[in-house]
């Protein structure tokens, strides 16, 4: 649990805080409870009764407001520090995320990811630290009420003291058995939320296919097994608090039964009794919230570990300034065939190549391993004279852009699907957006470049989104573009027009992966490489 001890250590001033204002919220609490005594001392001390019992009334409800007050600016502070904590919980589970590498990343379901920012940081704020709070406040509240029992009368005090001692070993006897029902909850958590995104991004398919009762039938399927595991946890968590509920219940039953006895024989006056069925009250509801809560703050360990940091890698050489990305000998296989054999290729800055070959070739196996996306070739692929698998790869993505004719668009403004949030002036976004045949479609936008794009641009054309993905690699000034496919959904005019402002532009490596070329590019080009082709020979070499 070192991340909890970390987020603890970082908010510890705010922690202190709340800790200091729930401690005093207790107090008052367990004071107001006990001020029910004054009112049979004013009724036994004073002759004028009415008069004393009026005014001792009037004492005790304003200890009992002073109380409440207190009480809620307490719950207050404990609401505004819940937003900070979970804050730092997605912070730190968006920090292990973007740590992945992106094999391990791209083998995670979507759904699975999202739980973690969803319903995992609610069971580890819950769990961790809504439950610290609360045993704070319960140890507080305890320790105030056995104070004032023993003030009341010494021996029920330490009758309360041994009863405390049989509730404190309770915890041994359910607390693995509830990590481990946590465990499994999660992890059902993890699987119903991956179960709900593939039926709801599925559900076109069964309406086509005259089956919308099918999305119901899923939904069901996946939350009734979600659902087992949540019902075990609740059992077994239920069991724990009957347990220590019962106890703490024959325990306020003792010490209100001694307490009439002593009266009885003369060693406490009547009020006692009510002070004292109160104050037990406080004493073992204390003593079982700081029981639950310690078992509660346990059960959570395997969820911190579940997010817990890896040992650092040793970072790898930075690939920085390369002018040439160069394919020695590549085969790549995945396990029912070979795609690449022997590939050898070079791509210079400023030169323009295409590569072609049928569905299947391995157009986009061989993208994915000049991007880094795929380990577990043979060979060698070299950014400058820094082979990939000594390189940090945050140094090519410095260099290379890559557009796909996938596009994934954010729901934001035009302005941050452009620019991802980095920092740059109105006069290179729209020197991008031009470059891009942009202008016209930014100009009919209601609020320009700060217009809303709808979830993953459902509001755009297919061309739309690819020239917004071509002007957010632009933009960034990189030395290679990757374009795969990257103008299959623009009309034949603009395709033409940007493919013929990207060639002529000196400085920029194009690298077009695509099986078709389109006239007027291909004289433009300086190689094409056949993935197809049986010999290396077969390339087209172009006059530089």
């Amino acid at each position: 649990m070192k991340q909890y001890k970390i987020i603890l250590k970082r908010n510890i001033w705010a922690v202190a805080g709340v800790s200091l204002l729930t401690v005093l919220a207790s107090f008052a609490m367990v004071y107001a409870g006990y001020s029910l005594s004054f009112l049979f001392d004013a009724y036994e001390a004073s002759e004028d009764r009415i008069m004393a019992l009026v005014t001792t009334f009037l004492q005790v409800l304003g200890i009992w407001l002073g109380a409440m007050l207190l009480y809620y600016l307490a719950l207050l502070a404990r609401a505004r520090i819940k937003m900070k904590l979970k804050g730092d919980l997605r912070e730190m589970i968006s920090g292990k995320i973007a740590g992945m590498s992106y094999a391990d990343f791209s083998g995670q379901d979507s759904g699975g990811i999202v739980s973690w920012l969803t319903g995992d940081v609610d069971q580890l704020y819950q769990q961790s630290f809504s439950s610290l709070f609360t045993c704070i406040e319960e140890l507080s509240s305890a320790i105030f009420s056995l104070v004032a029992l023993v003030s009341l009368s010494w021996y029920v005090g330490l009758v309360a003291v041994v009863l405390l001692a049989a509730i404190t070993i309770l915890p041994q006897f359910t607390g693995k058995r509830l990590q481990k029902a946590n465990t499994r909850r999660s992890k059902a958590q993890e699987v119903s939320v991956e179960g709900y995104k593939d039926t709801i991004m599925g559900a076109p398919v069964f309406f086509l296919s005259g089956l919308r009762r099918r999305i119901a039938q899923r939904v069901s399927r996946t939350s009734t097994v979600a659902e087992r595991e949540f019902f075990r946890y609740d059992c077994c968590n239920t069991s724990a608090q009957i347990l220590i509920s019962t106890v703490s219940m024959v325990g306020q039953i003792v010490l209100l039964f001694l307490t009439l006895v002593a009266a009885v024989f003369g060693l406490a006056n009547g009020g006692a009794a009510l002070s004292v069925g109160n104050l037990s009250g406080s004493f073992f509801n204390g003593v079982s919230g700081l029981m639950q809560g310690y078992m509660t703050i346990k059960s959570s360990k395997p969820l911190w570990e579940k997010f817990s940091q890896e040992a650092d890698q040793t970072p790898g050489t930075r690939p920085e300034d390369f002018t040439t990305i160069r394919l020695k000998d590549l085969s790549f296989r995945y396990v029912e065939r070979t795609v690449l054999r022997d590939q050898n290729l070079t791509f210079r800055s400023g030169e323009k190549y295409a590569i072609m070959g049928e569905s299947g070739s391995g157009k986009t196996t061989l993208t994915r391993i000049i991007l880094g996306l795929l380990p577990g070739y043979t060979g060698e692929v070299c950014y400058g004279s820094i082979e990939q698998r000594r390189a940090d790869l945050s140094g090519l993505y410095s260099q290379v852009a890559y557009v796909d004719q996938q596009v994934y668009l954010f729901q934001d403004t035009l302005r941050f699907n452009i620019t991802l949030g980095r920092d740059y002036t109105e006069e290179e976004i729209m020197d991008v957006v031009r470059r891009c045949r942009l202008e016209r479609f930014v100009a009919s936008l209601p609020q320009r470049l700060d217009t809303m794009i709808s979830e993953n641009g459902k509001n755009l054309s297919g061309g739309q989104r690819q020239r917004i993905a071509l002007a957010r690699g632009l933009i960034r000034k990189v030395r290679f573009l990757i374009l795969d496919e990257g103008t299959s959904a623009l009309d034949e005019e603009n395709a033409v027009d940007i493919e013929k402002s990207l060639v002529s532009q000196k400085d920029l490596c194009v690298i077009f992966i695509t099986h078709h070329l389109r006239c007027g590019i291909r004289d433009k080009l300086t190689a094409i490489y056949h993935l197809n082709a049986e010999d290396p020979a077969d390339h087209e070499k172009q006059s530089a």
